[in-house]
């Protein structure tokens, strides 16, 4: 994951001064037991909260989003992604899809 220096700016708020578990947690508690119940390691040990997953993350995002889309409908996650590569590309700090990013010195 690539986090430019705005975006690693609001990290700390997104912690809330915790140092472990998922970065994004879900609004709930994760389930305790049954066949949902996530692995260890998605699970904040503080507050009982999973990890939000991608579905709801996009539903959240296109949510927010709706106001500045001019179809009103919200950008996707997807969408988030490929306008954050357009902006690297036109900056010259972008090279192929497939190339890892943590490999390269001009993402860092």
């Amino acid at each position: 994951m690539h986090w430019t220096t705005p975006t690693s700016r609001l990290l700390p708020r997104l912690l809330a001064g915790r140092t472990t578990g998922p970065v994004f947690l879900a609004d709930r508690r994760a389930p305790a037991s049954g066949p949902r119940t996530p692995a260890t390691a998605d699970i904040d040990p503080a507050t009982g909260r999973g990890r939000l997953s991608y579905l709801r993350a996009e539903y959240l995002f296109k949510t927010a989003s709706a106001e500045h889309d001019p179809h009103r409908q919200g950008w996707t996650l997807h969408q988030l992604r490929h306008s954050a590569l357009q902006h690297l590309a036109g900056l010259g700090r972008y090279r192929d899809p497939r190339w890892d990013q943590r490999h390269s010195p001009h993402l860092r």
